[in-house]
């Protein structure tokens, strides 16, 4: 029994060190000028295919968020069949160069702009986007003003509120950039609090050393500060669920899926979100025991729940869907549910499944959170 497992894990590592090494996986560089300064584009799979365009939330890059997912096992049957095209938000690429102190960064509309400037450049027709967090907000401004340009959208915490009370009050002081090119303890905090979320469980801990990590040494602080801001200055999108009389810029025109996880700092964004869709498009899916960090803590999940989502559009057909897929997991919970509550009134609208692999639920506040409670004097 040793032997098979560590047979099994020594062809897991080869098979890892192999898919790095592919030309499938390798990410291809292409720089980019759009009408609000400079992108770097990333590209993994093959060219010449339908285009997955992805986009990254705070904090992130397309090298820590997407590289290292769309190169591992459960995504490559995907990767081989579609060219995606990661986009970094302007200076947000890893050993950025600092922008300007005086430059006024691109609110997330313009942001949104970008992203069919890039479109142009490398003239995709149309497109599925996969955002997460920022990301989200921005694809889902860009498939209102050119729903032509998208197919399905995947969204990873998506929020289409303006700034909470929270954020309001309590990042108040980064609505200038700060004069220190430096990183502050309540910037990284509020940082690690918006991705991950609670950070007591282990796994959210070691998620969490990572990213300050990769914040301290991978990105520039200035390039971060001013993205930052323009997030805290965003305003709230309103999505009408589509009619006849409905106009085009006002709806989303395209298959939605809204992803989030159990105990996601952005959980009841993401159900407000899914609520404004169109019921008949929009699928909601929670993972359970996940925080808000949905491609590092259930990787395999996603996955599958991307391939399902692809699939219903009439993608990749010919690939198998697990015997243990998301509809089985649908039923499961839907009746656990109904006999934990009695009746589903509590649900949220269009819950497709709560993907559960054990429940938790941890009051403990986080740094930031702690940072907001204590008395200011």
């Amino acid at each position: 029994m040793m032997k098979e497992d560590l047979s099994a894990d020594t062809e897991g590592r080869l098979l890892r060190n192999n898919l790095y090494d592919n030309t499938l996986t390798t990410p291809k560089i292409i720089p980019i000028t759009t009408k609000h300064g400079y992108v770097s584009v990333t590209q993994q799979g093959l060219p010449n295919r339908t285009a997955i365009v992805t986009y990254h939330d705070l904090g992130h890059n397309s090298a820590s968020q997407f590289h290292d997912f769309f190169a591992m096992p459960d995504m490559i049957p995907i990767t081989a069949h579609f060219t995606i095209y990661h986009i970094n938000a302007p200076g947000q690429e890893d050993i950025a160069n600092p922008l300007p102190t005086a430059s006024i960064y691109p609110t997330l509309d313009q942001l949104a702009d970008t992203v069919n400037d890039v479109f142009d450049y490398l003239n995709i027709k149309s497109a599925i986007g996969f955002g997460v967090g920022l990301g989200a907000n921005v694809l889902v401004r860009f498939a209102l003003k050119y729903s032509s340009k998208i197919n399905g959208l995947i969204l990873v915490n998506c929020s289409t509120r303006g700034v909470g009370w929270l954020e309001g009050f309590s990042l108040k002081w980064p609505t200038k950039d700060i004069p220190e090119q430096r990183w502050t303890e309540s910037l990284l905090n509020y940082l690690i609090w918006h991705l991950v979320g609670s950070t007591s469980e282990s796994t959210q801990y070691e998620l969490a050393n990572d990213l300050r990590d990769h914040l301290e040494n991978n990105c520039n602080v200035r390039n971060v500060i001013k993205l930052l801001n323009s997030y805290l200055k965003r305003t709230a999108i309103l999505i009408a669920q589509s009619n006849k009389k409905m106009k085009p810029s006002q709806s989303l025109q395209c298959s939605v899926i809204n992803i989030t996880g159990s105990s996601s700092p952005h959980k009841d964004d993401v159900i407000d979100t899914n609520n404004q869709c169109d019921p008949a498009m929009t699928s909601y899916v929670e993972f359970s025991d996940c925080s808000g960090a949905v491609l590092d803590e259930q990787p395999a999940k996603l996955a599958e729940s991307i391939r399902l989502f692809l699939q219903g559009l009439g993608y990749i057909s010919h690939l198998s869907i697990p015997q243990y897929s998301i509809s089985n997991r649908l039923a499961e919970q839907t009746a656990d549910y109904k006999r934990q509550h009695g009746s589903f009134s509590k649900v949220p609208r269009r819950v497709s499944t709560q993907i559960d692999s054990g429940h938790y639920i941890n009051d403990d506040p986080t740094n930031f959170e702690e940072e907001l409670q204590s008395p200011t004097i």
